[in-house]
């Protein structure tokens, strides 16, 4: 079987292959930060974040062959978008969120301003999430959280992540395990 493009996907390959070559340049360097967010910020300004987003929460509804188009230009052109952010945090916030976590990080994912890292390996387990070890206990209305990670890509430019802890210690190996959102400049927060 040979999947050719449909011709509005090859469309949109086109316009996002303009686009990108326009946008990108020598100051986009991987390692000049501020030049990548101010990037990143454009894209989100230009709508093109949530290409395959729902309308109901700020994208422009197209399906996931074509945001898999604008990901993979986007790629291409070495553009600092943050497939972890756009692709797990936002779809699963969209489901299971809050409206209150809804509201504050929906559109300032759309808009570029926030990045995730994914906070699941762990020195001992790997990625392997029955064997996590990190440990969050509430603490009033706050999480005490307790454990390390590794092998966090992107942790250095991340304003949160997305981080697995253990909630119930008694509960089975692959129970009790809970996402939280860990803003990195929290106290206690750091990363090498």
């Amino acid at each position: 079987m040979h999947l050719a493009p449909t011709e509005r996907q090859q469309r949109l390959r086109t316009e996002l292959r303009s686009y990108f070559r326009t946008l990108m340049s020598d100051e986009a360097a991987p390692g000049n930060e501020r030049q990548q967010r101010r990037l990143l910020r454009r894209i989100g300004a230009d709508g093109l974040l949530g290409l395959g987003w729902p309308e109901a929460y700020g994208g422009q509804g197209r399906g996931p062959d074509e945001q898999f188009v604008f990901f993979d230009e986007a790629y291409r052109a070495g553009a600092p978008v943050s497939m972890v952010t756009l692709n797990t945090v936002g779809p699963t916030l969209m489901a299971y969120g809050t409206e209150e976590q809804k509201a504050y990080f929906l559109p300032r994912i759309l808009g570029g301003d926030l990045v995730f890292a994914i906070g699941y390996s762990e020195p001992e387990a790997g990625t392997d999430l029955a064997a996590l070890r990190t440990r969050a206990v509430r603490d009033g209305d706050d999480w005490v959280i307790d454990g390390q990670k590794i092998f966090t890509s992107n942790a250095q430019q991340a304003d949160w992540i997305w981080l697995a802890c253990r909630t119930d210690p008694e509960a089975p190996k692959h129970r009790g395990i809970s996402i939280i959102l860990v803003p990195t400049d929290s106290p206690g927060f750091s990363w090498t």
